[in-house]
């Protein structure tokens, strides 16, 4: 967006008797730039770091998470850990194949955190395809734990296309019609509940899981309608 002083400039090349057009102009000019409602959403590296910074903490090993074990091609499984949510599944794909070990899990700085979930989570598995909106945040979050496969499957069973877990003109064109049905706000609700019924089912298959439930579904929650998240999505031109 043009800043005021490159406007200003403009304007004084104007001749001075037509101050009341400058006006006019300069007002009409800043209405025509500024966004519906004068709002922006969230940006995608901007909503990565927001939830990585809330949600993931720093270096885990805890044994009991799958995503903290990592096996290089043809070796044993090994504990390398996870940082900000990256498993070593997640870093040695967004480095090319390069093996992985627990130092340089421990190394991952945030940065590359949020560059690996726009590449790998959102950008790869077409996400970007679809509108950019509240519910799209929350399934790309979802994806960040359970696989942007498994988020977009049950994103599909909601809409009730076929779950083969790829995003096409039929996935989006449902959404949209989805959306335009239900408005965002009632849709959020419904993926909230789909969300929540699939951390459930985890935990029915794998009891040992049932340490995390609680914060999987405070998770959840985070992206619902009212809440203080839900508020921020949309930022104040210029925040």
């Amino acid at each position: 967006m043009p800043s005021k002083s490159c406007l200003a400039d403009a304007f004084g090349r104007i001749r001075p008797r037509d101050r009341a057009f400058r006006l006019l102009f300069l007002k009409c000019s800043y209405l025509s730039m500024r966004p519906l409602g004068g709002e922006r959403a969230m940006e995608c590296g901007e909503f990565f770091r927001d939830y990585i910074a809330t949600w993931e903490g720093g270096l885990s090993r805890d044994p009991d998470d799958a995503g903290n074990w990592f096996a290089a091609r043809g070796g044993a499984p090994a504990l390398v850990g996870s940082k900000y949510g990256v498993t070593g599944a997640a870093l040695t794909a967004y480095r090319d194949g390069a093996a992985i070990t627990a130092e340089d899990v421990a190394c991952l700085t945030i940065d590359e955190a949020v560059r690996i979930g726009e590449r790998l989570y959102y950008r790869r598995p077409h996400i970007d395809r679809l509108p950019w909106d509240p519910v799209i945040a929350s399934l790309v979050d979802f994806g960040w734990g359970a696989g942007p496969g498994q988020a977009i499957r049950l994103l599909q069973r909601m809409i009730g296309v076929a779950d083969d877990g790829r995003i096409g003109p039929v996935t989006i064109a449902a959404y949209q019609k989805y959306i335009a049905s239900y408005g965002v706000e009632e849709a959020a609700r419904h993926w909230q509940k789909a969300r929540d019924d699939f951390y459930r089912l985890i935990v029915k298959k794998r009891p040992i899981n049932a340490k995390y439930l609680r914060g999987w579904i405070r998770r959840s929650a985070y992206f619902a309608p009212g809440t203080a998240w839900w508020k921020r999505f949309r930022l104040p031109v210029g925040a």
